[in-house]
């Protein structure tokens, strides 16, 4: 190869005699070529390796989130079916009220053991109070008073009816007294009314429900506290 020699032109225009190159700077010349050839080779697998691999990145990110929200909702699925009997187990006790109802009589928390029992916060002239009150009163056609006591507890509102009148003119089964400052303060304060606490057999608070409360709700709690 030391004898090939290759001819290189000359810029137009210039004089010098055109040098010949050897047999051995054309191949240094090849080689150098070749070597960038496979650089860029070598970069552009790099590229799509890199591109496989964000795409089963991307793949495995979205599997993972589906997979989140799947068991998200298996969770709260779950907890809507075990719901009333989470309830029972994570129930406190009510508190030991005691309220003047007339002269030397009182009504006692402790009158109630061994049944369930709905205490209810209404006020007179007031539409939910209204509502929920007749809901009570037709949730009480289907349980005996050994299983099942209702208590209204009821605030009289400026120019309303009176209680007396309030519960006739409603055709109320259970019986209504107006609280007191400490009998409310007992239940943790009232942010609304109607407001319900379901107590069950062993005088646990079981579910407190802030507005009005239908009756299939109220059911599936009596049905797990007369389970127990």
């Amino acid at each position: 190869m030391e004898g090939l020699l290759i001819r290189t032109p000359l810029p137009f225009g210039s004089a010098q005699k055109p040098r010949l190159r050897t047999g051995k700077e054309l191949s240094n010349s090849v080689a150098r070529t070749i070597l960038s050839l496979e650089v860029v080779n070598g970069v552009a697998g790099i590229q799509t390796m890199n591109a496989k691999s964000n795409a089963r990145l991307s793949r495995l990110t979205v599997s993972l989130v589906v997979g989140f929200v799947v068991l998200l909702l298996v969770i709260l699925l779950l907890g809507r079916a075990l719901g009333a009997t989470n309830d029972v187990r994570m129930a406190k006790p009510a508190p030991l009220f005691s309220l003047k109802i007339a002269q030397g009589q009182t009504i006692k928390l402790t009158d109630f053991k061994g049944k369930a029992l709905i205490i209810c916060f209404l006020a007179t002239g007031d539409r939910p109070s209204q509502t929920q009150a007749l809901i009570l009163n037709s949730l009480l056609k289907g349980y005996s008073e050994t299983n099942l006591a209702v208590l209204g507890l009821v605030f009289v509102q400026p120019g309303a009816q009176p209680i007396k009148a309030y519960a006739e003119e409603q055709g109320l089964r259970f019986p209504l007294y107006p609280p007191d400052y400490d009998i409310v303060q007992a239940f943790g304060g009232l942010t609304a009314i109607p407001t319900l606490f379901v107590i069950d057999k062993n005088q646990n608070i079981i579910q407190k429900y802030v507005g009005v409360t239908e009756a299939n709700t109220l059911e599936a709690d009596l049905s797990a506290i007369l389970k127990q």
